[in-house]
């Protein structure tokens, strides 16, 4: 996604940290505002004397864009915005930290989705239903059902959509033009175009097959009819579906560029807007890297939906942003989060550089698709089954084992079926860590 980041791993003392929170959590007197009463409106007396709010970001397109916003904030409310932006490896571990203090100290916090589950179960952020269903300038009815769960957690909304990233593919219209081949719509035929660009001399296709590659790993398991774990959390990484998609990334590194195979997100992103790569699977948030001027190929490039499989999915990511339970300026938080997040500003946030958030009337507005082509693939059809990182607390676990046994299978270090065994052995043992 759109930030500039590591492979996206918790840190031993983030875990450290959420077992404390985790052994307090039934303790409900420890949260002075838990978000089950219904918030007061704007304007009343719990937020008149509120003078500034604390915003907590992480270094990304989105926290840039925020920013942007904060001075007619200021102007229109009286309310001064302090921000602090620290870098994603450090981030969710100073967020946790803090909110142990319960001092209040950030009113408005910035955090990835892989992070929704563990800060929902430890009940750190504040649930926004009840502001949400009071915003008629939010208008939550202008996002799909699907994106409206995006920030959910057990049912209840801990984040609003910061950013709507749907894997997605890119390519060369150069390169496949000259090789007489056209956008891919199936696996088949995206390996086939993959296949021909290497054979022809290219680099046939790009993605994080390194660092990370469970991102990639498991959309093509869930697109080629196949699950992570079963209705009772036991792994099922053994399937035919997971080992035929397993099967089908290592053919895709085939096919790629030199070294490859130490490539993440964003440096496979990189290589694809560099250098002579055909297609790339990747995430939607990274277009704004088509409009850089200095691009060597600008005017190059195109997207089209992530080939189907035997199951429609589409994979979403991106940021989410809410309120830390500890804030005692929560209304105040909400009144920024609706002027920068609403639908009265939502092409301006989209303008000033963020990656899109997948509105309704965003991805349906003719104009803006002018210069941003890639925003209707961000309307996700009711007929494709969306899926997202696994909200699991011990998904940091689980994607730390399915990143080590991964990348040694695709360049042939480890077979396929016991590599795939070997890891579902290690999961088994993770998952069965979800309810302790």
């Amino acid at each position: 996604m759109t930030r500039r980041r590591g492979t996206g791993l918790l840190s031993a003392s983030l875990l450290a940290v959420l077992a404390l929170f985790a052994g307090a959590c039934g303790d409900s007197k420890d949260s002075e505002k838990s978000g089950s009463a219904t918030p007061a409106a704007s304007g009343t007396k719990q937020d008149a004397d509120v003078t500034e709010i604390n915003v907590f970001l992480i270094p990304s397109p989105s926290s840039t864009s925020i920013q942007s916003f904060i001075p007619e904030f200021t102007k229109k409310t009286g309310i001064k915005v302090n921000f602090t932006e620290t870098p994603y490896a450090e981030a969710h571990n100073k967020q946790l930290l803090s909110y142990k203090q319960k001092a209040g100290a950030y009113d408005v916090a910035q955090f990835d989705n892989t992070y929704l589950a563990s800060f929902g179960a430890n009940k750190v952020m504040t649930p926004l239903d009840d502001y949400l269903k009071n915003s008629a300038e939010y208008d939550i009815a202008d996002f799909s059902e699907g994106q409206q769960d995006y920030g959910k957690f057990d049912g209840t909304t801990f984040g609003l959509t910061l950013s709507t990233e749907p894997m997605i593919q890119w390519y060369r219209t150069d390169l496949l033009a000259d090789a007489g081949l056209e956008p891919a719509t199936t696996w088949d035929e995206y390996l086939s175009n993959a296949q021909a660009l290497k054979a022809a001399g290219k680099a046939g296709n790009v993605l994080g097959f390194g660092p990370g590659v469970t991102w990639w790993w498991m959309t093509l398991v869930w697109s080629f009819g196949g699950q992570l774990y079963d209705k009772d959390l036991k792994p099922t990484v053994t399937s035919d579906a997971a080992v035929e998609a397993t099967e089908y990334l290592k053919k895709l590194l085939e096919a790629g560029p030199d070294g490859a195979s130490s490539l993440d997100g964003d440096t496979s992103v990189a290589k694809f807007f560099s250098t002579d790569v055909g297609e790339m699977l990747n995430y939607s948030g990274y277009y704004g890297s088509v409009k850089t001027p200095e691009n060597p190929f600008a005017g190059k490039f195109a997207t089209a939906a992530m080939p189907k499989g035997k199951a429609d999915i589409t994979h979403l990511a991106g940021w989410n942003i809410g309120i830390p339970s500890d804030s005692k300026k929560q209304d105040a938080a909400w009144q920024f989060l609706e002027f920068v997040l609403g639908k009265s500003n939502a092409k301006a946030y989209l303008e000033s550089g963020a990656a899109a958030i997948g509105r309704k009337s965003i991805t349906s507005d003719a104009e803006l698709a002018k210069s941003d082509p890639y925003l209707p693939l961000l309307d996700i059809p009711a007929s494709s089954r969306i899926e997202r990182y696994p909200q699991l607390k011990v998904w940091p676990d689980f994607q730390k084992a399915a990143d080590e046994a991964i990348t040694p299978i695709l360049t042939g270090d480890v077979e396929v079926k016991q590599g795939l065994e070997d890891l579902n052995t290690k999961l088994a043992g993770i998952l069965a860590g979800e309810n302790e």
